[in-house]
């Protein structure tokens, strides 16, 4: 019941072929927000780029009782349906119109997902990496498939605390002095990121519908995530044996030959979506129809997981040429991956609104 890993190279396999141009629909119908990715397949040879995201199409989820829930835009491929609370006595459906074509996923009646149970952190020993866990149980007569995405945030900070830099505006001060504990400080920062590639598993083998310890990121001991403090909201989903075994194929190709998310896809995997004008045409997605369940955490400092990995960073005790580095101190300088927090991975100034530490 954990989720299938493995290392992402340049091997290829024999029975991948080179498409171009398929459809590729990603997303669910969920309570609430139903969120779809579309794009465009590229050949494995062919140079990715913003071009395959698809922003022109009309997408919509449909019930079958003649309802219609239009979706809009949001950017990058995204659609975005405000479906609200789904009917277990309906059934519910994509609609997709680009390019002159429709296309239509099957009518499915919802699955109720059951609550996650807690999510927790597990470390074996020092020097080993963090595993961020979750549990969850749900009735037998319940659906023994599941999907997870998360969210994450984190606080971090420079490694050397810069209290001036220089003055680029119109001003007598060539050098402008400031505090941490104002905003223009570059020592605090937050990053954030979400999953990028599938989260599956199963209780297919067990007595119980019970998951147990199941591990929804790997995060190195000595990463910056782990420094201060660490958020994570995980989204669970009980889905279709059938959308379990799409999406552990696609997983296993993919892993194959690069990112998920990517639109790097082979042909052979068909889904449960159609052409309604050609329905011999190959487009790659499965659209599953389940509510959604949350749980977040918080991981402090103090929690003792962090292991801290040593300086890298030195002071300069010199004045540098304008523009060549930025003061840590009175009189010395470092270079600025070492005292601006937004050189640090998915790091940037903008906190988080109810963030629970005080630092700006």
């Amino acid at each position: 019941m954990f989720p299938l890993a493995g290392c992402i190279n340049e091997f290829i396999p024999k029975d991948i072929r080179e498409e171009s141009g398929l459809l590729i629909i990603d997303g669910a119908i969920t309570d609430g927000e139903s969120v779809f990715t579309l794009s465009r397949s590229v050949g494995i040879s062919e140079k990715l780029s913003e071009e395959v995201m698809i922003d022109h199409a009309v997408v919509a989820v449909e019930s079958n009782d003649g309802a219609r829930i239009p979706a809009t835009f949001g950017g990058e491929g995204r659609y975005l349906a405000q479906t609200g609370s789904l009917d277990t006595n309906l059934q519910y459906r994509l609609s997709v119109e680009v390019d002159g074509e429709t296309y239509q996923s099957e009518y499915l009646s919802p699955i109720i997902t059951a609550e996650v149970d807690s999510i927790f952190p597990m470390k074996k020993e020092e020097g080993e990496p963090v595993y961020i866990c979750l549990s969850s149980h749900a009735p037998e007569n319940s659906s023994k498939y599941y999907r997870w995405k998360y969210h994450e945030t984190w606080e971090v900070k420079a490694e050397l605390y810069a209290n001036a830099r220089w003055n680029d505006g119109p001003g007598e001060e060539e050098v402008i002095f400031h505090s941490r504990y104002t905003s223009e400080n570059t020592y605090y920062c937050w990053g954030r990121d979400s999953s990028k590639s599938l989260i599956l598993g199963n209780t297919e083998k067990l007595n119980r519908n019970i998951v147990s310890q199941q591990k929804i990121i790997q995060i190195p001991c000595d990463n910056d995530k782990l420094s201060i403090l660490y958020y994570i909201e995980v989204e669970q989903m009980q889905i279709r044996e059938a959308a379990y075994r799409y999406f552990s194929d696609i997983q296993e190709r993919a892993e194959r030959v690069g990112d998920l998310f990517s639109p790097v896809l082979s042909a052979g995997l068909r889904g449960n979506i159609r052409c309604v004008n050609d329905p011999e045409q190959m487009v790659v997605g499965y659209i599953d129809v389940s509510t959604t369940t949350r749980k977040e955490r918080y991981v402090w400092e103090k929690e003792g997981l962090y292991e801290f990995p040593g300086l890298r960073c030195r002071m300069i005790y010199e004045w540098g040429g304008k523009g060549e580095a930025i003061f840590s101190y009175e009189h010395s300088r470092a270079p600025y991956q070492c005292v601006d927090c937004r050189e640090k991975e998915h790091a940037s100034k903008l906190k988080p609104d109810g963030w629970p530490t005080d630092h700006l």
